[in-house]
């Protein structure tokens, strides 16, 4: 069967791709691949498609590979990658619709990262999937130079930092990007989520019991999440999150709940290169191959406000994530109830 799906190109914020090429390969007769969009790298953001909507009213098959040939500014490298994709796999992910019956994806995305990082999502307004990853070999001058004009692999990359001054203050103050950035990005790592099931007794956590009356006035509206392997999840009336599921580490959530006739709302924000070894940690040393529970823990009677993981036949207690890892903001019936005291957000940030 063939489907009508738009193509773009994605990249990280501060850290610029230029694309030299980039393929869809298709089955078609009389067209064998399709071309991944050029996007703007103002609306850069991992897993974002950045290229415009631009209506392809044809139809056409699933790929069966993603082809890419990039250039790393901030590397000064070019990049070759390739990765096969399961066309059937992206066929049974495009049937699926939001509850009003709408498709969930438009795009299919192809993503350049550093240090030759490709990777592949199926993308909408509300949520995406990743469906590939693979990492690519490093080009010579040899190699890119029919494709850049005679041009030097340094030169463009000189010439793309001096058109964005702020990634090349980014360079200049953090260095290169980590060899193993893309990795932690984009490792999987199965949990669910499982907010307000506890409440803090003056001395510990306790999980409610269920004669308790402020318990049974707590209702969970919804919960979203961006994570940082460039996937979202932003449905209303869907409690998949609250289900084991594979994911990588989050990068912002957001969870919208009633207590009685009061109406809250909690924002967070993390930090991969603070987050990521906790549970990497967690779920590598501690409790190895365990289905893990990341607790929200909200109790907005006594002010307290933290997370945890839970997992593992060999934990019988919930291990505390630090909380310099996240910022976090709580509102109650529209006014601000607490902010952590790492709390550097301007206003509006949790708008998303």
């Amino acid at each position: 069967m063939e489907y009508r799906y738009q193509t773009s190109e994605s990249m990280a914020h501060l850290y610029p791709m230029v694309k030299i090429k980039g393929h869809l390969h298709i089955n078609k007769e009389g067209k064998s691949t399709r071309t991944i969009n050029l996007g703007n790298y103002k609306r850069a953001d991992w897993g974002n498609a950045t290229a415009p909507t631009i209506i392809d009213k044809n139809t056409y098959p699933f790929p069966y590979k993603a082809s890419m040939t990039w250039l790393s500014p901030t590397e000064a490298k070019a990049f070759k990658a390739e990765t096969p994709l399961d066309s059937d796999q992206i066929e049974k992910n495009w049937q699926q619709k939001d509850s009003d019956g709408y498709p969930l994806f438009e795009f299919i995305v192809a993503g350049m990262a550093p240090n030759g990082g490709l990777a592949v999502w199926l993308r909408g307004q509300r949520k995406s999937v990743l469906i590939a990853t693979a990492k690519g070999q490093e080009l010579d001058d040899t190699a890119v130079a029919d494709m850049l004009g005679g041009k030097s692999i340094k030169e463009i990359s000189q010439t793309a930092l001096c058109q964005n001054p702020e990634i090349l203050q980014h360079l200049l103050d953090n260095g290169l990007p980590p060899c193993d950035l893309f990795d932690h990005w984009m490792e999987q790592m199965e949990y669910r989520y499982m907010p307000l099931e506890e409440y803090w007794d003056g001395e510990t956590w306790r999980e409610y019991d269920e004669d308790d009356l402020f318990y049974d006035d707590i209702m969970l509206n919804e919960l979203h999440v961006q994570r940082y392997d460039g996937t979202h999840h932003q449905l209303p009336d869907d409690i998949s999150l609250l289900k084991y599921h594979k994911a990588g580490i989050p990068k912002q959530l957001a969870l919208r709940w009633d207590e009685g006739d009061s109406h809250l709302s909690a924002y967070w924000w993390f930090d991969d290169q603070l987050l990521y070894p906790v549970l990497h940690h967690f779920f590598y040393s501690l409790a190895p191959g365990a289905r893990t529970d990341l607790l929200l823990r909200l109790d907005s009677r006594h002010q307290r406000f933290e997370m945890a993981l839970k997992g593992g036949e060999m934990l019988t207690q919930p291990i505390d994530i630090p909380q310099t890892t996240y910022q976090l903001i709580i509102f109650k019936d529209g006014h601000e109830l607490y902010h952590s005291k790492n709390f550097n957000k301007e206003d509006g940030a949790w708008d998303w």
